[in-house]
């Protein structure tokens, strides 16, 4: 506490909500971007989920993305379908968006 001003705060303001998403430890919007645009890429993990492969479409979009058309290879080239899962799977707790992050957990969980 200030002696000279009893009113004024005892510590200074904390900025950290206005701090960048990667700087406070969260994933970058092209890190989301590649993830979710090699997922939209892999037929034999989206199994054929119209409802899922729309919500993502939509993500893509809204993060200033274009979606991938069909047959393009992800960048992993079209690895095993466990790749795709696995960085999937490491991107989750850095998602700062709780409604992407439930739609991806539960592709994760099947």
């Amino acid at each position: 506490m200030d002696e000279a001003d009893p009113e004024a705060p005892s510590s200074p303001v904390c900025y950290a909500a206005e701090a960048d998403d990667v700087y406070m430890g969260y994933a970058g919007r092209d890190e989301i971007l590649a993830v979710l645009t090699d997922l939209l890429r892999r037929e034999d993990v989206m199994s054929g989920d119209e409802p899922l492969r729309a919500v993502l479409i939509g993500e893509v979009g809204r993060l200033g993305g274009t979606p991938p058309g069909p047959g393009e290879p992800d960048a992993l080239g079209n690895g095993q379908p466990a790749d795709i899962l696995r960085r999937l799977a490491d991107l989750l707790p850095r998602l700062r968006d709780d409604g992407l992050h439930a739609v991806l957990r539960r592709l994760v969980d099947r």
